[in-house]
């Protein structure tokens, strides 16, 4: 095939088998025929400002995850490097692919193109995949890794890789025991702090900032700030869905631990699920108890908001504070009672971005998330009441 039809191939996503011992030579190669093609419509410019391992467990997930990266890309330019590990399929052996990706300019402007490589491991094979994915990471780039599977447990050859990289992107919504794959990430979290820091995000937490915000917006008065230490009771609560909705019981949990943590809630509790995914968690400051109640209820007719938070005092009368997804996707309502004073309410617009824009977000931000390490490490804690 000419170099200029194999690059128009390529850059329309189509994946080209590559030798793994010469996928870098691949690539310099193909960058600089396709530079030098007079078929090329548009100049081409190669561009990268990362390094993304994304890490899948199946085919398809690569599949699926090739889908998400076309569009991470056009807000950060990158070389993306999918690593499919299937150490129970057989035959072993590794196999690759490189493609690209690029976004057609204005008329007479170059063209943006990035890398996309794929490397796909089966049985015994897995091991040695940190051998061929480690010299591929651009050297003076950050390195992130996106890890697409279930529970954060990497194998050990993921190890070495970790020390290369500089943040991890998890999405705690596919985890299918959020309360101890939760503190299992706090474990590794803490594991991977120290001189080569690894820093974590969540996307699932991300989803959690609109809500986060409008709660602490609930105290943004002199009036309702007064009432923040004497909260006592919590109540959360959200529908189910057929396929049991399991973000929200890891979003329930995010909630509630970062409740705790930044008003100085210490567990008094072991965290343990009552039925289904309901739970009562009890915790203390000082010598005064605080009750917080999760609670999912199956969808269906007379069925719960999506997802509601209601916060009371212990005070006599009590103020109560409201969130309330509306079941009209987008909104939300808020309401707060204080005694003396009259309801405030209010509906906002709820914007939660979708995986790609989520992702690319946290592409934005090199550094540690404090406040949810502490979140994880107050979640850990009540596993080991």
């Amino acid at each position: 095939m000419p170099v200029g039809k194999k690059f128009k191939s390529l850059t329309a996503g189509e994946l080209q088998p590559a030798k793994i011992a010469d996928l870098e030579k691949e690539l310099s190669e193909l960058w600089r025929s396709a530079a030098e093609d007079p078929e090329t419509e548009h100049p081409v410019m190669r561009a990268c400002v990362l390094t993304l391992l994304v890490y899948v467990e199946n085919e398809r997930a690569g599949r699926e995850t090739l889908h998400l990266i076309s569009q991470v890309i056009s807000q950060n330019p990158c070389r993306a490097i999918i690593m499919i590990a299937e150490e129970r399929e057989q035959p072993e052996g590794l196999t690759s692919w490189i493609s690209a990706q690029c976004h057609l300019p204005a008329s007479g402007a170059k063209q943006v193109c990035c890398e996309q490589i794929c490397v796909r491991a089966r049985g015994e094979a897995v091991k040695g995949l940190d051998n061929v994915i480690i010299p591929l990471a651009i050297p003076e780039l950050p390195v992130y890794l996106w890890w697409r599977a279930g529970r954060f447990a990497p194998p050990a050859f993921l190890d070495h890789i970790l020390q290369i990289t500089n943040r991890v992107l998890v999405d705690s919504a596919l985890f299918q025991e959020p309360e101890s794959d939760l503190a299992m990430l706090a474990r590794q979290v803490e594991r991977f702090r120290g001189a080569e820091e690894v820093a974590f995000s969540d996307l699932n937490w991300a989803r959690l900032t609109p809500c986060r915000e409008l709660i602490a917006q609930c105290f943004d008065s002199t009036e309702a700030n007064s009432f923040l230490g004497d909260l006592a009771e919590v109540r959360l609560e959200w529908a189910r869905g057929e396929g049991a909705d399991d973000d929200r019981w890891a979003q329930a949990l995010l909630l509630t631990a970062w409740l705790a943590s930044r008003l100085g809630w210490e567990p008094a509790s072991h965290l343990a699920l009552e039925s289904g995914q309901s739970a009562t968690l009890e915790f203390r400051k000082g010598e005064k108890p605080i009750r917080v109640e999760c609670v999912a209820r199956k969808a269906g007719s007379g069925q719960p908001a999506p997802l509601s938070v209601v916060m009371k005092t212990s005070s006599t009368p009590a103020a109560q504070f409201s969130i309330i997804e509306s079941k009209e996707q987008g909104t939300v309502y808020t309401r707060t009672e204080i005694p003396g004073c009259p309801p405030r309410e209010r509906t906002v617009r709820l914007h939660v971005l979708d995986q790609v824009g989520l992702v690319n977000e946290e592409l934005k931000f090199p550094g540690r998330d404090k406040i949810y390490e502490e979140a994880l490490s107050l979640i850990a804690r009540m596993l080991k009441m």
